[in-house]
């Protein structure tokens, strides 16, 4: 049952892409003309030592949502080079719908596929905001992250599926 298949594949990536667009309307719309403010708890006093420590590790996982329009690619590298990364994006992503036509192909869902699907989706996504209006816009930042790389980056939910995606690849069986 291949057109099943086919169908499972097509919403992974659908839904990534109308998820990442409606997040970023409502994201815009309800901080529109607003002093952007942190929108992460604070602890409260009075916890004992195993509420500290899953109040440290939940503070430190906790988002915040702060626009950045970003015209590279992850971390802003390529921005200076916008024809070059949308090429490069343009080659990945029929690429990804390369392999995942050929996973569809075998007949049943497969980690592997997800993995493709997810790629797509997320590639997708930002590669359609890169082509009208030259950036991508990233929403979500965790700030209190112990890696200062991680803390430094604002994210969007195509990056999220991104990783993802790569997180199935590495670990499917083979």
């Amino acid at each position: 049952c291949t057109g099943g298949i086919k169908v499972i594949y097509f919403i992974i990536v659908t839904l990534i892409i109308v998820g990442d667009k409606f997040l970023k309307e409502y994201f815009r719309s309800s901080l529109r003309g607003k002093h952007r403010k942190e929108h992460f708890t604070k602890s409260g006093e009075g916890i004992n030592t195993v509420d500290a420590m899953q109040d440290g590790w939940r503070r430190k996982l906790s988002p915040r949502i702060e626009f950045l329009e970003n015209k590279g690619a992850a971390s802003g590298i390529f921005s200076s080079h916008p024809k070059i990364l949308k090429g490069i994006s343009g080659v990945m992503l029929c690429f990804c719908a390369f392999v995942l036509g050929k996973e569809r192909q075998k007949g049943r869902v497969s980690i592997a596929g997800i993995g493709y699907a997810l790629l797509l989706g997320g590639g997708l996504s930002n590669f359609i905001d890169r082509m009208k209006k030259g950036s991508v816009t990233d929403y979500i930042r965790f700030p209190e992250f112990p890696v200062k790389k991680i803390s430094n980056l604002v994210f969007n939910m195509s990056d999220f599926a991104i990783f993802a995606g790569i997180f199935c690849l590495l670990f499917r069986k083979k």
